[in-house]
């Protein structure tokens, strides 16, 4: 049996409010359930425009710890390093290798330790200049590129921020390129 034209201006307008209800009453909850993710959402600001007013005081990522779980000091780390050091470094889920550039500074890239060919812990060799797997013998040169396999991809780079005297790692790729 066909509806009438009436039944079926009734069942529309339910349709259009009942959307129209919906849709409000989801953009109210919206900021509700966002709120777990600001800081996620201001790290990202703050990555992409430190200069932003917002960022003024914040500091993204999270310290980049030595052996003894002390975090590193910009200042102070430098005093005692020398260009073309690799200091281990805590404080992501994986330990990485922060880099110290041949003006003796920090890159703002860190170098992970985990080896690309079967996920093994990578040493660095400070006398050879590299990266040594000790598992299959994959050989990484000073700026991660692999030079000897079986390991074929190069290791990966997370970003290095330095803010405020303190070391801090974010685990993304870095924004520059270093040098290959």
């Amino acid at each position: 049996m066909p509806l009438s034209k009436a039944s079926s201006r009734r069942r529309f307008l339910r349709y259009v409010i009942g959307s129209s209800t919906a849709t409000v009453a989801a953009s109210w909850l919206w900021p509700f359930s966002n709120a777990a993710n600001a800081s996620d959402d201001l790290e990202e600001l703050c990555l992409q425009y430190p200069f932003n007013s917002q960022c003024e005081n914040y500091i993204p990522g999270v310290a980049a710890l030595d052996e003894a779980e002390m975090p590193y000091l910009e200042e102070a780390t430098l005093a005692t390093a020398e260009g073309g050091d690799r200091l281990l470094a805590a404080g992501l889920d994986k330990p990485v290798y922060l880099v110290i550039d041949d003006s003796s500074a920090f890159a703002n890239y860190a170098i992970s330790s985990v080896c690309t060919h079967f996920g093994c812990t990578v040493a660095w060799e400070p006398t050879a200049q590299e990266f040594a797997c000790p598992c299959h013998g994959s050989r990484f040169d000073a700026e991660g590129q692999a030079t000897r396999g079986p390991a074929r991809q190069p290791l990966e780079r997370v970003t290095v921020v330095l803010k405020d005297d303190q070391v801090r790692l974010v685990d993304r790729t870095p924004e520059e390129t270093p040098p290959e």
